[in-house]
């Protein structure tokens, strides 16, 4: 049990740098608003859904609008694919974290 809370505790801090190396927190947070939605309130929407993944690695990539707001979210080209994956992947587990602030 101790190493899975290990590989768990990894696998965020590794999801957290890469959001930050990537500027994903001028933007978002990982529980609280700011310009953008919480990632723990997008992988809340869409935790489980088949896709999910995917869906959420062509959204940081090619941006979006009008599903969170106002706002639309802008285009990441600089983001690779492979990154964007991993983005997503790190985003989704955030529904399984308990709410701590």
């Amino acid at each position: 049990m101790a190493v899975a809370h290990a590989a768990s505790a990894t696998a965020q801090s590794t999801g957290l740098d890469l959001a930050k190396s990537v500027n994903c927190l001028a933007c978002h947070q990982v529980r609280d608003r700011r310009v953008g939605p919480p990632f723990a309130a997008v992988a809340q929407r869409f935790a489980g859904q088949p896709g999910a993944a995917d869906y959420l690695a062509q959204s940081i990539r090619n941006g979006g609008k009008g599903r969170w707001g106002a706002v639309p979210m802008p285009a990441q080209p600089q983001v690779s694919a492979q990154q964007a994956h991993e983005l997503a992947e790190w985003i989704l587990s955030l529904a399984k974290q308990p709410q701590v602030r």
